[in-house]
């Protein structure tokens, strides 16, 4: 695990950067903190969607640790606010839960996830009724209301499980030719990896392309192998590994996910006058 001074134990400021508020557990990201800015972000969610979408949020996490308890404390906060939560049964990629958030009409989606930071962080990011983060005005808002109590209804709402995977794979095979991919692997012709490094892309590929694939660090593991979830080349020595010891020939390429699945990057090798050639676009 990343270490931590001990000036990181004091509770910081909640500030939403680029994607969602992170920060280190148990310091100042704690279920207190995060059932009320859950429950307050879904307000923020109903005053800014709220038109015609009804009072539903989704509420999702990674694999990092404690993510389905934060995920589950997260969902009470916003269901005792008085909205309909959908909460997932399971990891997912972010992805997913935006995609949950506009396919089911909801006013947005809480994830429970700090992306690429080490394993001493979590985090909370907010996506909006459109399917994609929301805008700054938005988190400036929720930070707005931090001084105010935690909300809570007269009536309560209610809490479901659902998969979010389903909806998600098929969303995305109705955008490729997803039948020529699979051909491609069951013919040898592709030769897929993927590098989800114990994060949320786990088993995605497999659920996509319904088959089997060469899957690297599948395993959940909440120290990450003592580094951070983040596609870069000094995280990845499996991969190349891997790559290096292929034998069948072929077309070869290495997808690498980064925790929560929201950011990728590609290798691909190919077979020119027998030489294997490599690219790693970073």
């Amino acid at each position: 695990m990343a270490s931590v001074s001990p000036s990181s134990f004091v509770g910081k400021d909640i500030k939403f950067g680029t994607d969602g508020w992170r920060g280190i557990i148990a310091a100042d990201f704690t279920f207190e903190r995060v059932g009320k800015v859950a429950a307050l972000a879904a307000q923020v969610l109903e005053e800014t969607y709220g038109s015609n979408r009804g009072k539903t949020v989704i509420v999702g996490y990674d694999r990092r640790f404690l993510s389905a308890d934060f995920a589950r404390y997260a969902a009470e906060a916003i269901a005792a606010a008085g909205y309909e939560v959908k909460l997932s049964e399971c990891f997912a990629p972010t992805p997913a839960f935006s995609w949950a958030a506009f396919d089911q009409k909801a006013l947005g989606a809480i994830v429970i996830t700090a992306s690429h930071n080490p394993a001493a962080y979590n985090g909370l990011k907010i996506k909006s009724a459109l399917g994609g983060s929301v805008p700054p005005e938005v988190t400036e808002k929720v930070e707005a209301k931090l001084d105010q109590p935690r909300p809570q209804a007269d009536t309560p709402g209610s809490i479901t499980l659902f998969d979010p995977w389903p909806s998600y794979c098929t969303a995305l095979q109705s955008m490729v030719d997803i039948e020529a991919i699979r051909s491609a692997v069951s013919d040898g012709k592709l030769t897929v990896f993927a590098e989800v490094m114990h994060g949320a892309a786990a088993t995605g590929l497999r659920r996509l392309l319904e088959q089997e694939i060469y899957e690297i660090n599948g395993e959940a593991d909440p120290l990450f192998e003592g580094g951070a979830p983040e596609p870069l080349p000094n995280y990845i020595p499996k991969l190349f590994e891997a790559i290096k010891n292929k034998t069948n020939s072929g077309l070869t390429v290495g997808l690498i996910f980064d925790g929560d699945c929201d950011r990728i990057a590609g290798m691909m090798v190919g077979l020119i006058s027998s030489a294997p050639k490599c690219s790693f676009p970073f």
